[in-house]
């Protein structure tokens, strides 16, 4: 009798010796796929954050958009005519429609903080008022969604949003390097491209002084 129940009792004990082992495996196996799938989020986010691209703008370049006007898309160009720190001068054009051109100075590109509201004229060679600016943010609103996370545009507050797959934006099948921006309702979108020398208005929704616009192609 003596001798069963000892035999009995170490069966028990060989027992919970193997439940604990294979509770240790399990823990260990769960441990191990979260370790896996936490860094293959960490590569994934640094893959995403790593793969854009911040396209030059200088003298010369060229801009497609399609501009969406009261539900019709249509394709607007724009070139960079002649670029330094206190003057820009932008040519616009519209098959079938001509081309016209916008200047802006010093006051403009320092501190604007809206667009002009009224649609271009062809064959108009049009200088901004110092409180307007076309196609970018001025250097102070840049210089206020880096540091502030918001900036004011057409008297309409917007916040910066962290990047994700959702708000990306492309060129070619490439990332671009860009801003996001959205109105505390989220009526106005903006998408502008990550250049204190140059940010570039690259999509916007919802625009509240003009037509919406998305960047095509850009060389």
């Amino acid at each position: 009798m003596t001798h069963g129940r000892k035999r009995s009792i170490n069966c028990i004990h060989s027992g919970d010796f193997a439940r604990s082992n294979l509770s240790l495996i399990f823990i260990k196996i769960i441990f191990m796929k979260s370790c896996f799938l936490f860094f293959g989020l960490v590569i994934s986010l640094a893959g995403f954050s790593q793969s854009k691209f911040l396209p030059e703008i200088k003298n010369g370049t060229s801009m497609a958009y399609l501009a969406n006007v009261n539900g019709q898309d249509i394709p607007v160009g724009f070139k960079v005519d002649s670029m330094a720190a206190e003057f820009l001068r932008i040519i616009w054009s519209v098959e079938g429609y001509g081309e016209g051109t916008w200047i802006m100075n010093k006051k403009s590109l320092q501190s604007a903080t809206g667009t002009l509201g009224d649609n271009p004229q062809p064959g108009v060679e049009v200088v901004l008022p110092d409180d307007k600016i076309q196609l970018l943010l001025s250097r102070d609103q840049f210089s206020m969604l880096t540091k502030d996370k918001k900036v004011k545009h057409n008297d309409i507050e917007y916040n910066v949003v962290p990047a994700s797959a959702g708000t990306e934006f492309k060129l070619a099948d490439k990332a671009v390097d860009v801003v996001y921006l959205e109105s505390a309702d989220k009526s106005s979108k903006i998408w502008v491209l990550n250049n204190a020398a140059f940010p570039l208005l690259v999509k916007v929704i919802g625009n509240v002084n003009g037509p919406d616009l998305t960047l095509l192609t850009l060389q």
